[in-house]
């Protein structure tokens, strides 16, 4: 319970029971201020009756006597008036029906008990004693009137209580606000979402604690962002080049041993690009010119448009020796692309002004092929270019036939339409080997053709703009699977970062997904996805966790950013990526890359897994450095759902 509640209750029960104490007091009161009455009218009433009687007492006149009698009694307020000889048994009464207050509850009238007013004289004449009288007042109106009483008190004190507590709760609320910031504040902390407080207390005390909170979340944010660029740092030392910030040598071969996997592939180009007369340039002009050179070459490379892909890879593994890969479904279009690249590179002001020479081999692939075989290709085709004096020489594709534009439209439509494409899921394996979740995969389904891996179509689904409406039906063909074939585990469906910038389809994925659904389906995009994304996206990741959906991240590692960004996300778990893991148990830079990112997902009490294990001993590693699970080929491949 808050303090603002408990406070409100306890003030508001002594309140109450001050209230009810006076109310007590009050009705005791009148009680017995009417009792009092009752006996002082009781006695009035007696000593005036008892002169008025004495001579017709002496005649013993009875009707005279019940006439005086009745005068009185009939007023209404008496239940008995009784005269009683002194010398005889003869006796004059007039008594009253014995229903008290019939309007008045049975429970007040007993509470209350109402003495009735009673009075007696002897009546006399001179010195002789003719009888004696009584006179006893009904209690009845008396009922009546502190019935009535009572009533307007308790309606009076029931306001006032209610007046009291709301005005209470306001003054509190007004009061305590600061507090409600503060527990935000607290709960923001713990998600590592480093807020501030803006508006300042009133109370001395408050603003003591909120500056003291404001301080703290500064410092914890500075923590994080400062062990994230620790982790970035050591990733780059390891995979990235220190002049140009591309991928070294090391990085090249991780993501070229990782890509050219089945579960991995995408279809798109390689290029090698070398400065041929760079040794010259570095003679002739020095060192420090030709590194800006080199600098400016890659920042070309790395600014083109083209290029702006999550699934792109540039490296500079040697002197002037560039190699990069583009994903790209290879249509009929795709060479003009690669010469808008050479010309943007030619046109670059080092390269005139030092007259550098560059020369660019391409090389299309469209299957899962060799690192080895890639390399010897590209040499052979440099080796071409030198000797046919080109700057540009593209291979050709072999055993695919290059699809036009209008071919893959029509197949990716037909798809949509007849929701032509297969779920599959693979599971993920905490360090007992028990599975935590299941992620979906999907391949393309198309008549007369084996089903097609996401790496081989998915290039050409985002060219044709397509990337919202296929996860769109993912989500549907998986909404369906939950509600037929019910899993008490969780599912990780991948979303593209069309879909996650797009309004209409986050508005859909809110209004389609079922309260169970959402309480089973961890939402996951890659990190390139969520360093790209619009505030408006972010803002509806915040509202959809709110609602029971989890949010991951997948590739974590590639984007080049410093992990501290990853605190400006609801994150629930996070996937290194699988060119960090292989082969770890031999490499103790992965191994120290992956303790470091296990760390920070720790300090953002997020889960840590691994993605792309092929082996026993990578999982052993992996589990000894502190991963909560594990995915991959080499413990279980995808099933169909």
């Amino acid at each position: 319970m808050s303090i603002r509640r408990q406070l409100a209750l306890w003030i508001g029960l002594l309140m109450l029971l001050i209230m009810s104490g006076n109310l007590f007091i009050n009705v005791f009161q009148l009680k017995s201020n009417y009792e009092q009455q009752l006996k002082a009218r009781a006695d009035e009433t007696v000593t005036t009756l008892s002169l008025s009687m004495s001579h017709s007492a002496l005649l013993e006149d009875d009707a005279l006597l019940r006439s005086m009698i009745d005068v009185v009694f009939d007023r209404g307020h008496f239940s008995q008036i009784r005269f009683e000889y002194l010398d005889s048994t003869r006796l004059v009464v007039r008594v009253a029906d014995q229903q008290l207050a019939p309007n008045v509850p049975k429970w007040f009238k007993k509470a209350m008990k109402l003495s009735a007013g009673e009075g007696h004289a002897h009546v006399s004449q001179g010195w002789q004693q003719l009888g004696d009288l009584t006179v006893r007042l009904h209690p009845g109106p008396m009922y009546v009137q502190l019935w009535r009483l009572v009533k307007a008190e308790i309606a009076w004190f029931g306001l006032m209580l209610l007046v009291a507590v709301y005005g209470l709760r306001l003054l509190l609320h007004w009061q305590l606000q600061p507090l409600k910031q503060i527990a935000l504040l607290v709960e923001k902390l713990a998600l590592n979402q480093f807020t501030h407080i803006d508006e300042q207390p009133k109370a001395r005390e408050l603003q003591t604690l909120v500056a003291s909170m404001n301080a703290l979340s500064e410092r914890l944010h500075l923590s994080f962002v400062a062990h994230g660029e620790t982790v970035s740092k050591l990733q780059q030392d390891n995979f990235n080049d220190h002049l140009t910030g591309l991928n070294n040598r090391k990085g090249w071969q991780h993501f070229l041993q990782d890509h050219m996997k089945e579960d991995n592939f995408f279809t798109g180009w390689m290029m090698l690009l070398t400065v041929e007369n760079l040794t010259q340039l570095n003679t002739e002009q020095g060192k420090s010119l030709t590194d800006e050179l080199l600098a400016q070459i890659s920042g070309q490379l790395s600014q083109h448009a083209q290029l702006q892909h999550e699934h792109a890879c540039l490296a500079r593994t040697n002197g002037g020796e560039f190699w990069v890969f583009c994903p790209d479904p290879l249509d009929d279009q795709y060479l003009d692309g690669i010469k808008d690249i050479e010309q943007s590179l030619l046109n670059l002001s080092f390269v005139q002004q030092y007259v550098a020479q560059l020369r660019m081999v391409v090389l299309p692939v469209q299957k899962v092929i060799t690192p080895a075989s890639i390399k010897h290709q590209l040499d052979v085709l440099l080796s071409r270019a030198r000797n046919q004096h080109v700057s540009l020489l593209t291979g050709e594709v072999q055993e695919h036939t290059i699809i036009n534009w209008q071919h893959w439209r029509q197949k990716l439509q037909d798809a949509l339409t007849q929701g032509g494409i297969e779920l599959y899921h693979q599971p993920l394996f905490n360090a007992q080997g028990t599975i935590l979740q299941q992620e979906i995969h999907c391949r393309l389904v198309c008549v007369g053709e084996a089903p097609m891996a996401a790496g081989l179509f998915w290039p050409m689904v985002e060219k044709l703009a397509l990337a919202t409406a296929f996860d769109r039906l993912i989500v549907e063909k998986w909404q369906n699977h939950f509600d037929g074939h019910p899993y008490s585990g969780d599912w990780v469906v991948n979303l593209s970062g069309k879909s996650l910038n797009d309004e209409h389809f986050c508005q859909w994925f809110d209004q389609t997904m079922s309260v169970a659904q959402k309480q089973s389906v961890i939402i996951e995009f890659s990190e390139y996805t969520l360093v790209h994304s619009s505030e408006q996206a972010q803002k509806w990741l915040f509202h959809i966790t709110q609602q029971g959906v989890r949010l991951s991240v997948d590739h974590v590692g590639t984007s080049g950013k410093s992990f501290g960004f990853l605190a400006r996300f609801p994150l629930h778990q996070g996937k290194v990526e699988r060119r960090f893991i292989r082969d770890i148990n031999q490499h103790k830079e992965n191994a120290f890359f992956v303790s470091g990112m296990v760390q920070v997902f720790r300090a953002q009490h997020t889960l840590c897994f691994a993605e792309g294990v092929e082996s026993e001993a990578e999982k052993r590693a992996l589990v000894d450095l502190g991963v909560d699970g594990v995915m991959g080929f080499g413990l279980q491949k995808p099933c169909l759902l």
